[in-house]
């Protein structure tokens, strides 16, 4: 790894910044991810101050640390600091902060010049279309790495990262390790908090996809209209970044009526109107079929007949959006339509599983109104019976919504069955109190907080021809209670589910055919 790295002297020579060289590792933001020989940059942040946390990362094993400091008359300086046994340097840093980004660019040689790399943000479908793009450049023989809310790596080699979006120096990290290992394309999901904190510089991002735009994080953003004006600045509004926008947005149409012509772009959407630009793609002909959904791709380069295993309208979307890149990346599209047939469901995300003669389960990660909707309407397409749903709101999170998503719960599902989703800090019962105060009909509404007696209780009562969608978990591996997370895996609960009613049946029949 070292040789992919500048030396630390170099980079900081960028900055008018003049040390020794010295050995080290990682550039390292957070005191407790610090391995021997590493960097700590102590950055003074929006709600904590890295200084603080100086000491640990000595302790810890830091070689050497970078620290934000107040007046630029201190730029440069270098102290030495000691902490038991233990000496380094410190050297100051004016308005690390906003530097920090840059620098660890400099340090990691701007790995991402070797690389496609393509941002995607949008309230949904961030995850789905990073991995569909990632299977589709795969048939096509390109080695794509995605970094996002599942981890960061290839797909078969994902390891869990803290945000969605890392910060500047595990971003860079990443990036000079995908260039080490040949990948030729990374897919990262660029959440709005990351794009505020200016975590992700626009300019990274050879192509910016655009997925759409509904309520969520106004916890944080307070309005839709700042929360809009987060997510646009992923693009740069120049030559050299392809941007990809979803045209049945009305927000995204909005900034599209006033698109800069330097910037070259391409407009998707299952609406007619996206044909109005330059450069398109149509879906066409919509199908709800047992295998998944089929329609006609039409583009400004031709038709192509498409056949996707994948559920519901909103994935039809995300699947645009994933072959708009490839039209991007000026790949052949005589075997597009062979690619997309190789795509499997998104861990996760509307994944259907399933046993003979049982009800179909649906895993799905929707955890906002407009998720929330288009998963039901996806799953009533491939009902045949009835629907059922479970879900919930998470705790100290956006509180408006939860009315919302009860309204929506109660108008499209037969059966809804509130529980705990990520409950927080907040009390369980005043979370579900906001849920219902959005029904009207509460009668087909029933609360058993108790996530897995949830779950297990709907599978046990619903009917072969019936859907269970279970919104809100999706890939995640634990609920959050308090600030503890308590080991929950939706997926393994219902495979264990499917796995003992299937052993169950087996058992009956072999009874039933000993007695005969």
């Amino acid at each position: 790894m070292s040789d992919a790295k500048y030396a630390i002297d170099q980079a900081l020579g960028l900055f008018d910044i003049s040390i020794e060289p010295v050995a080290t590792g990682n550039l390292v933001n957070d005191s407790r991810e610090i391995r021997p020989g590493d960097i700590f940059c102590a950055v003074l942040g929006t709600n904590q101050d890295g200084r603080q946390h100086i000491e640990k990362a000595v302790l810890a094993g830091a070689n050497l640390v970078i620290a934000q400091c107040q007046h630029h008359l201190q730029h440069g300086n270098i102290i030495k600091r000691t902490f038991g046994d233990k000496s380094v340097d410190l050297v100051q840093f004016y308005q690390l902060d906003s530097k920090l980004y840059d620098l660890a660019k400099a340090y990691y040689r701007e790995p991402q010049a070797a690389m496609t790399i393509i941002g995607i943000t949008g309230t949904n479908g961030k995850t789905s279309t990073s991995q569909i793009i990632a299977k589709l450049l795969s048939a096509y023989r390109h080695e794509c790495a995605i970094i996002g809310t599942v981890g960061a790596g290839a797909l078969d080699a994902l390891k869990p990262i803290a945000n969605t979006t890392p910060g500047p120096t595990q971003l860079h990290q990443l990036l000079a390790e995908f260039s080490g290992q040949g990948i030729s394309d990374v897919a990262m999901e660029v959440s709005s908090h990351a794009l505020t904190q200016k975590r992700v510089c626009p300019s990274l991002l050879d192509i910016a996809v655009f997925t759409n735009l509904s309520r969520d994080h106004l916890d944080y953003h307070q309005t839709m209209e700042n929360y809009a004006e987060a997510k646009f600045s992923i693009f740069t509004g120049e030559a050299g970044q392809i941007a990809i926008l979803n045209g049945d947005d009305s927000r995204a149409r909005e900034k599209l009526a006033n698109w800069p012509q330097t910037q070259p772009v391409i407009v998707f959407g299952r609406s007619e109107q996206v044909k109005s630009f330059s450069q398109y793609l149509y879906a066409a002909n919509i199908k709800a079929t047992a295998e998944g959904t089929s329609f006609t791709l039409d583009t400004h380069l031709g038709c192509f007949e498409i056949n996707s295993p994948l559920m519901g309208d909103f994935n039809v979307d995300n699947l645009l959006a994933a072959i708009a890149v490839l039209f991007a990346k000026d790949l052949p599209l005589d075997a597009l339509s062979a690619a997309v047939k190789t795509l499997t469901p998104i861990l996760g995300r509307m994944e259907n599983i399933s046993a003979p003669g049982k009800a179909t389960a649906v895993v799905d990660y929707a955890h906002t109104p407009d998720a929330l909707e288009k998963a039901l309407l996806a799953c009533r397409r491939h009902c045949q019976g009835q629907l059922w749903l479970v879900f919930g709101c998470g705790g100290d999170r956006d509180k408006g919504k939860r009315p919302e998503m009860g309204k929506i719960a109660e108008q499209l599902a037969d059966h809804v069955v509130i529980t705990n989703d990520n409950p927080r800090f907040e009390a369980a019962e005043l979370i579900v109190g906001d849920i219902l105060a959005g029904c009207e009909k509460t009668e087909k509404m029933t609360v058993i907080l108790d996530r897995s007696q949830a779950v297990l209780s709907v599978l046990s009562r619903a009917k072969a021809g019936d859907m269970v969608l279970l919104a809100g978990k999706g890939h995640e591996d634990y609920i959050m209670i308090k600030d503890e997370k308590i080991e929950y895996n939706e997926r393994e609960l219902v495979l264990g589910f499917f796995h003992q009613e299937s052993a169950q049946q087996s058992h009956r029949e072999n009874e039933k055919e000993n007695r005969s």
